[in-house]
């Protein structure tokens, strides 16, 4: 049978994917044992161990001694260190700084926002999930001047006023980005949506078709610092918010 070719930068995944190739780097941990001590430990043959070995050793996690008739097998850290350094350092820091940063929103309870907000539009679900993905329709204009609102209705897109578009370097601010869009249904922004202080916010806008006609609810929640003014400005903010996209769609 032919052996697998892997890509290089994967090898060291490859080797370490196997379960007796793991234990026998936890055997190595404890210091360097000859090839036929190893073998004792495990439940298959010397001729498969070592093959277990070699691929270990073609990539580096561990070096060979011959002492005569003996092998004697190291455990090499530094391959292992650099995939640390490479890959799991950079995600552990970042969802470490994400649960302290909720830690920290999660103990201020007094300041955070969570406002909820419906509408009845006399418009079928269709035409209202049409009129929500033109947004910037029926946003209230309270941007600076020479500036429109821009907001990119896909997956991934951005929300916020900027003069011109955001990919040609404009001078705006990110409100917003979209992390779920359910056609008819659903659409989540995630961000700050213009509050100053450090926060983690999240908007969502679900859509239920009710005969001809469509229910819109909507739910803003915020972790971290807000005050009072902006938690009422926000309330009330919504409630006007879904009134013109009532009005939008029910006038299309």
């Amino acid at each position: 049978m032919s052996r697998r070719v892997v890509p290089d930068e994967d090898r060291i995944w490859h080797a370490l994917a196997d379960p007796t190739r793991r234990a026998i780097l936890d055997a190595l941990r404890s210091g360097p044992r000859t090839t036929g001590t190893l073998a004792c430990g495990f439940p298959t043959t010397r001729y498969t161990v070592m093959g277990h070995l070699d691929v270990l050793a073609e990539v580096g996690l561990i070096t060979v001694e011959r002492r005569g008739r003996e092998r004697l097998n190291h455990l090499t850290a530094v391959p292992l260190r650099e995939a640390y350094r490479r890959w799991v350092r950079p995600l552990a820091e970042s969802a470490a700084d994400t649960l302290l940063r909720l830690g920290e929103a999660a103990e201020e309870r007094s300041a955070a926002m969570d406002v909820q907000a419906q509408h009845r539009v006399r418009a079928d679900v269709a035409r209202t999930w049409e009129t929500v993905m033109d947004l910037p329709r029926w946003w209230p204009r309270r941007w600076s001047e020479g500036q429109r609102l821009v907001f990119e209705p896909v997956v991934g897109g951005r929300l916020g006023p900027a003069n011109g578009e955001f990919d040609d370097g404009a001078e705006g601010e990110l409100w917003g980005v979209v992390t779920a869009l359910r056609p008819r249904r659903e659409l989540v922004v995630d961000g700050a949506m213009g509050l100053a202080g450090p926060v983690l916010g999240q908007w969502r806008m679900i859509l239920e078709p009710i005969g001809d006609e469509t229910t819109v609810t909507l739910r803003h929640r915020v972790l971290g610092e807000v005050g009072d003014e902006d938690r009422d400005c926000y309330a009330t903010g919504w409630v006007e918010n879904l009134a013109r996209l009532a009005a939008a769609a029910e006038n299309r």
